[in-house]
């Protein structure tokens, strides 16, 4: 069962394992700082790379949180707290570099339907950020292909009751010729017409029989 996923946003991706996870990069494209731990310095003492270095660990920090807030937010009761991995920068201050929200993907035992309610929460949940990952979009793939399994076992549920209404259905009544018959006969006698009288006009033909 996917849980989580927590990519490290660095020069290189540290760690996967199923689930969330934040983009490998910040926007504008530039590789972060390798999360070792320097040797910090006060605001003044930084040089002009030093400085760099901060405002890209300061974007990527808000791009990691607003990343797993969207995960967050959408998956509700089925997604737990966000965790987060840090890189300490050269001003000693501690950055959030790489982040993972776990979410529940299990089935609703016996339900199709609630698992269903369920899986569109996990879809939306691993695509609500600005950018999903790759990791997102392959998540929310699996969670479209199980969505699919469980609407063919409602399918089948429902023909299933189906079959059994259909099967339980009293016996045909020959006698019970519906609403429409009854008020056709109705009708008839209020035109006057007696049905129990038939026509014995003369034919014309008289026979006798004699011995």
């Amino acid at each position: 069962m996917i849980t989580n996923v927590s990519t490290q946003l660095s020069a290189v991706l540290v760690r996967t394992s199923g689930g969330f996870t934040a983009p490998t990069k910040p926007e504008n494209g530039q590789d972060l700082i390798n999360p070792v731990r320097q040797k910090s310095a006060t605001p003044g003492e930084l040089n002009e790379d030093q400085k760099a270095q901060v405002d890209r660990l300061k974007k990527a920090d808000q791009e990691v949180r607003a990343h797993e807030a969207a995960h967050k937010n959408a998956g509700g009761q089925h997604a737990g707290s966000a965790s987060f991995s840090y890189t300490v920068g050269p001003d000693g201050k501690r950055y959030a570099t790489g982040g993972e929200v776990p979410i529940d993907v299990a089935p609703v035992e016996g339900d199709p339907e609630a698992t269903i309610a369920k899986l569109d929460v996990v879809i939306a949940a691993a695509l609500a950020p600005a950018k999903p990952s790759a990791q997102d979009r392959k998540i929310a793939a699996a969670a479209v292909a199980a969505r699919n399994q469980a609407r063919q076992e409602l399918l089948g549920k429902k023909q299933e009751e189906q079959s059994e209404k259909v099967e339980q259905k009293d016996d045909f009544d020959v006698n019970d010729f519906g609403k429409f018959s009854v008020l056709s006969v109705n009708k008839a006698y209020e035109n006057g017409i007696d049905l129990s009288v038939t026509d014995e006009k003369p034919t014309g033909l008289n026979i006798s029989i004699t011995s």
